[in-house]
């Protein structure tokens, strides 16, 4: 399947999406230090913003976009110009989403909201198309129609939400509103992308295969069906329903969790470098955040402590889980985006450097022992109302997103330097040229 738009597209989100990483990883850090951050305050809420839409969802679009054509064994059934034109709405919405939500101008973030919407319109119909066409109907097939439905409720939901916060015409908790709006993303979309591209993704990098296909189909299934139920019951205030909802979630995670385990006992590349690490790593936070935030539906808690627990729930999942999960792929994604489009069309023509050369090993350990110490301490200055932990963990995430954009740097020049000037090996014969593509994985 060759590269989206010659490899630009996918690394245009990807590239605004780590640009936004290190942004917001050190709003954060200023932040921090005027104290443990508060819970739904404008400056906390426009960085989840930053963080969420800004980098995770963008990076997770980028890989989409690629990703997408190679599961579905079909390229995308939408002209390229319509695909462009769904980033420059994205990246434009986003601006305008966290630039109203930090001064609370609501009209403003509302504008934004409805322009990140038009873009995931392109999205989903550009998945909606291919899929049709495509004859494959497992979970990792599912899980972007699933997705992609789920994104357009969670951007459609914030647009209504900020501009109910001017006109107050929603007669619900604007905190309930919110929490549902989170969890349209979080468990929606982000864990139902991950509950399928896991089992293509994982098994391309570890040189394993997919095992037990039908219980990480009936996972993506026992979550859809809990959505809905978890989403109304947040919305609503109904602690039963957001119960039933979490209950299915959580299970249908566990059960797409049972077929991971199974899938990455089957590689045959038993060391982890730090990519893969990072992604196992985050998928165990997951685990523990969907846990955490089962306790805080089923136990009853005084409203200051729940909204401690709340901010630690969120710093895991969205911070630790996703963060990890989405940063460990894409330090394998990236390499290969990159490669396939400076070094692919000059394989057995010219000297080629190996995928596994573009980035550097020290800067990726370096990225996930700064990541994980930060988020440790941060969490636990919330938990334990320490600010100085608290400021101290902050700054480690945001020193550690400036490693791992330099890694990102470093990936990315290899786009402007001929392979004369890198590290090679001979890629004139079909051995050499099979040895690139096991380099790719």
């Amino acid at each position: 399947m060759p590269l989206v738009g010659g490899g630009r597209l996918p690394l245009a989100f990807i590239g605004g999406g780590a640009l936004a990483f290190v942004a917001a990883a050190g709003w954060l850090a200023l932040v921090a230090r005027q104290g443990p951050p508060v819970f739904a305050h404008p400056a906390v809420v426009a960085i989840a913003h930053l963080w969420l839409p800004g980098f995770l969802l963008s990076v997770c679009l980028g890989a989409t976009y690629q990703l997408m054509p190679v599961v579905l064994g079909a390229p995308p059934r939408l002209r390229e110009g319509w695909l462009w034109t769904h980033a420059g709405l994205h990246f434009t919405g986003v601006a305008l989403l966290v630039a109203g939500l930090a001064g609370g101008r609501y009209l403003l973030a509302g504008a934004g909201g409805l322009l990140a919407t038009g873009g995931v319109a392109v999205l989903v119909a550009t998945t909606l198309r291919t899929f049709l066409v495509s004859k494959r109907r497992d979970a990792a097939a599912w899980s972007f129609v699933f997705a992609a439905g789920w994104l357009l409720a969670t951007v459609t939901a914030g647009a209504l939400l900020a501009a109910n916060r001017r006109h107050g015409f929603l007669p619900l908790s604007t905190l309930d509103l919110l929490r549902a709006h989170a969890h349209l993303g979080l468990v929606g979309y982000f864990a139902t992308l991950l509950q399928g591209v896991t089992f293509q993704l994982v098994p391309m990098f570890t040189l394993g295969e997919a095992r037990r296909p039908r219980l990480a189909l009936a996972g993506l299934a026992a979550t859809q069906m809990g959505m809905p139920f978890l989403a109304a019951g947040l919305a609503w205030g109904a602690r039963g329903l957001a119960l039933i909802g979490a209950s299915a979630a959580v299970t249908g995670l566990g059960a797409s969790g049972a077929a991971f385990a199974a899938t990455l006992a089957s590689r045959r590349r038993r060391r982890l470098d730090p990519g893969v690490r990072a992604f196992v790593l985050g998928l165990g936070l997951l685990a523990a955040g969907a846990a955490g935030g089962l306790g805080l539906v089923f136990f009853e808690v005084g409203a200051e402590r729940f909204f401690a627990l709340a901010g630690a729930y969120g710093l895991v999942v969205v911070a630790g889980g996703l963060s990890l999960a989405v940063l460990g792929m894409l330090a394998k994604i990236l390499p290969f985006l990159v490669w396939m489009r400076a070094y692919g069309p000059r394989v057995g023509k010219n000297p080629v450097p190996l995928a596994t050369t573009l980035s550097s090993r020290p800067l990726e350990e370096l990225w996930l022992g700064a990541h994980l110490a930060g988020l440790a301490l941060l969490v636990g200055g919330l938990l334990a109302g320490a600010a100085r932990v608290s400021a101290a963990g902050a700054a480690l995430l945001a020193l550690g997103a400036l490693v791992w954009l330099a890694n990102a740097a470093r990936v990315a020049g290899h786009l402007r330097t001929r392979p004369a000037a890198t590290r090679a090996t001979p890629a004139s014969s079909p051995v050499a040229s099979i040895s690139s593509h096991e380099s790719l994985r």
